[in-house]
């Protein structure tokens, strides 16, 4: 800690005033009390009222301090020489022994006033300190509590200026080497910041390493900075330092968090996806390979070869919306648009598209003769019922029944097949997850149908049923809806 700027003449003036202020209390105060010894003196004759002047020396000791007391004893020595000891109006003294007594008064005034004033002094340093303690242990647990530290600053500010009276002080960061501005509080008198000069500079340092500063103001009352002062400048200093350390380490670490499931999303991704890709691009190259070699090909062997390649190509772009749509959930740009919808007729519409694709696998629509309407994106329900309606398909039974049930805002879909385990049940919804079966996909099917349904606001659950597993799909003010936080696992017993 060093001073910036020294306001040498500010200090002096300062000093000057006290000074002042104490020679005038002092004279006072002897004034009064002489007017007091000469009235009594006028009616009686008392013997050594001198003693009237020690009282009012210990209070000046309490009250201004020891310069004080000092002045008062040398003034009250020699005003009750001048006008209390005979010959009045000079200093000299009739009888040698006067001289002994003033000087034994003078001696016991000046110890009695300096140690009052020192036990004085002692007992405000003690309850400053101990006011000091307190401060440095409210701003070191605003220090540790919250994560937003940087929102912190001004008010933490605020309690070091009117914990030490101070009439403003600044926090300067560092920040990829520059010097900025973090927190500033100044002293305002009806609005207007009275004009400071900072006076010292209190460096946030960690080793070596200087990571903010304090740019300390000049106290409110014109005093220097006491020594218990500056150590809770220092010591807030300190704290702040590793507060700003533990901050930096905390994003380092958030940072190498984000950068770590970055690259294990994208290992993950190119594990998954690469073979999927290779396989239907294989398939469409192999098949327009021997169809551009053999050019005489019967009818129902060509219309094989371009079958297989539409298929190919459906399989390939199915693949790549996956993609899109769970880069476009991750990033936030898949916002449904809600409008009021019948259940029932998305349900019916998917149903149709993929019951030519659905091969021995009959879908079957369990819904009662009436509208079951809910505000919901169609595009973005059609893609959860495809995906859940093609998953159950790829994981059934072979020629099981896939029943999609619809009631108020809910939907299931059940496939005849096996169960799942409670390893699968536990991580069914997560990206490029496949399980335990032989089935062939990217594992993203649920895990979209999962944001999906989430950014509706509603949730999605999985259940192993008497026929084989059943995915359930509830929509916001769905009647019998489970709570978002519990797990994506229906419990055993209870009815969808």
């Amino acid at each position: 800690m060093g001073p910036i700027k020294q306001p040498l003449l500010q200090r002096e003036r300062s000093v000057a005033r006290k000074l002042a202020l104490d020679a005038v209390s002092s004279s006072a105060i002897m004034a009064g009390i002489s007017g007091l010894i000469g009235l009594i003196l006028s009616q009686w004759q008392v013997a050594n009222l001198s003693l009237l002047y020690l009282p009012a020396m210990l209070w000046l000791a309490a009250w201004r301090g020891r310069t004080a007391a000092l002045l008062a004893s040398v003034e009250a020595f020699l005003v009750f020489d001048w006008f209390f000891v005979p010959p009045h109006h000079t200093f000299d003294v009739e009888q040698p022994q006067e001289w002994l007594a003033l000087t034994i008064f003078l001696v016991v005034a000046l110890v009695a006033g300096q140690a009052y004033a020192l036990q004085r002094r002692n007992a405000l340093d003690a309850e400053e300190h101990d006011r000091h303690t307190q401060l440095l242990y409210e701003l070191s647990t605003q220090l540790t509590v919250p994560e937003n530290l940087g929102g912190l600053f001004d008010r933490m500010l605020n309690t070091l200026v009117s914990g030490l009276g101070l009439s403003g002080l600044r926090l300067w960061t560092r920040r990829e080497g520059a010097r900025e501005l973090a927190g500033a509080v100044e002293v305002t008198e009806d609005g207007i910041a009275a004009p400071v000069t900072a006076i010292y500079r209190v460096p946030c340092k960690l080793g070596d390493t200087e990571l903010a500063d304090l740019e300390v103001f000049q106290r409110v009352d014109g005093q220097p900075l006491s020594r218990d002062d500056v150590r809770v400048l220092q010591g807030f200093a300190n704290q702040l330092a590793n507060a700003l350390e533990r901050r930096r380490l905390q994003k380092e670490e958030q940072l190498n968090l984000v950068l770590a499931e970055a690259n294990r999303a994208k290992t993950s991704l190119l594990a998954a996806v690469s073979h999927d890709l290779r396989t239907p691009l294989a398939a469409i190259k192999a098949s327009a390979t021997s169809l551009q070699s053999r050019l005489t090909l019967e009818e129902s062997v060509r219309s094989e070869f371009l079958a297989a390649i539409n298929n190919e190509a459906d399989r390939l772009d199915r693949l790549v919306a996956n993609l899109l749509d769970m880069s476009r959930l991750e990033s936030g740009a898949l916002s449904p648009r809600l409008e009021w919808h019948n259940l029932s007729e998305i349900a019916a519409d998917v149903i149709d598209r993929l019951q030519p694709v659905a091969g021995s696998h009959e879908l079957v629509l369990e819904a009662e003769d009436r509208e079951f309407l809910s505000q919901v994106d169609y595009v973005q329900i059609s893609q959860v019922l495809t995906n859940l309606v093609d998953n159950a398909i790829r994981h059934g039974a072979p020629g099981g029944p896939v029943v999609v049930h619809v009631s108020d805002g809910h939907i299931s879909v059940e496939n005849a097949g096996r169960h799942l385990s409670a390893d699968e049940q536990a991580h069914v919804f997560e990206r490029f997850y496949r399980g335990e079966s032989e089935a062939a996909g990217t594992g993203l099917g649920l895990a979209i149908a999962k944001g999906i349904v989430e950014a509706h606001g509603g949730c999605i659950r999985v259940e192993n049923t008497e026929r084989g597993v059943a995915m359930h799909v509830w929509l916001p003010g769905a009647p019998g809806a489970p709570d978002s936080q519990e797990p994506a696992v229906v419990p055993a017993g209870r009815t969808a």
